[in-house]
């Protein structure tokens, strides 16, 4: 009994936790989501299964855990607000480029996309799990169309359509295996081209250009 709550005290520390996050992600990109056992996670861990059920009810809590952490670091990335904003959108798409359009980024979603045939509703939960705005970008539209040079409505949509024209051909390309590495340069060229685009057909009647 004493050495079970040690292990679970020690499960607590961030370190531990980090490396059965880390275990279970390179569990499920090699073998899939159902394939993996929470035997294999632990094995590679270097803990019990037992530790893991202490902290994670279920292999999809586990697995849910993992979108979490794509999740929580594009939610990190803000807009400047000290730059104009063609520089302040082209710096947070490119920011935003890098992470979702990185290879932990792509290999996850590529993971999730690979149970379909076996789960729809594990995509299903996974997306509404994964689902929600940028709420930094969704920020900076609304105050931008506050102040009256730009008219953004819905605030969401509008949002998903920058990210997409910004970002869409390229994600599509890399999920297909077809682009083994992110074209910086090209990346940079649509990511400016879709800005001007954007804040050029979202300008209000008489608006100065931003």
């Amino acid at each position: 009994m004493t050495e079970d709550l040690a292990e679970a005290d020690r499960a607590c520390e961030p370190a531990a936790l980090e490396r059965i996050c880390a275990a279970a992600e390179a569990e499920f990109r090699e073998h899939g989501f159902h394939a993996t056992t929470m035997d294999a996670v632990a094995r590679a861990a270097g803990c019990s299964k037992k530790t893991i059920y202490k902290l994670f009810l279920s292999k999809e809590a586990l697995f849910f855990r993992l979108l979490d952490r794509v999740k929580a670091r594009a939610q990190q990335i803000e807009v400047r607000q000290d730059l104009s904003p063609q520089a302040a959108l082209e710096d947070f798409l490119w920011r935003m480029g890098l992470l979702l359009l990185g290879e932990e980024a792509v290999s996850t979603l590529r993971m999730v996309l690979g149970e379909y045939s076996l789960s729809p509703s594990l995509l299903e939960a996974a997306e509404q799990h994964f689902g929600g705005g940028i709420l930094a970008l969704d920020s900076y539209l609304a105050r931008l169309d506050a102040e009256g040079r730009h008219r953004f409505a819905p605030l969401d949509e509008s949002a998903r359509m920058l990210m997409g024209m910004a970002f869409g051909a390229f994600h599509h390309e890399r999920l297909m295996g077809l682009l083994p590495h992110l074209p910086e340069a090209a990346l940079r060229a649509r990511i400016r081209r879709s800005v001007e685009i954007f804040l050029a057909g979202s300008r209000r009647d008489g608006g100065a250009p931003a």
